[in-house]
């Protein structure tokens, strides 16, 4: 029995589906940080529920930064995404 990888990829997709449920992926997201207990918020707008933004960590990454707060170090894949968006901006 040859197995293409389209084959491969259609059962990928149909594992994770059936993990999500009838959630979308967006509250699947939310749902993992919450089971997995990460640090995590999110801005939508009222009307038109979008979400604007959303921040994750693990909590032991503010462990870290509380015990080294001398040192922050931010990294960033920059342009990486479809709608050619940074992953991490910082405005000040």
């Amino acid at each position: 029995n040859m197995t293409t990888i389209k084959q491969v990829y259609d059962a990928r997709i149909v594992n994770r589906s059936s993990q999500r449920g009838f959630r979308t992926k967006m509250q699947h997201l939310i749902n993992l940080f919450e089971q997995d207990m990460y640090i995590h918020c999110h801005r939508m707008n009222d009307t038109s529920k979008v979400m604007h933004d959303i921040f994750w960590t693990h909590p032991d990454a503010v462990k870290m930064i509380n015990a080294f707060n001398m040192m922050f170090l931010m990294d960033n894949t920059y342009k990486t995404n479809r709608y050619r968006q940074p992953l991490l901006e910082i405005v000040v």
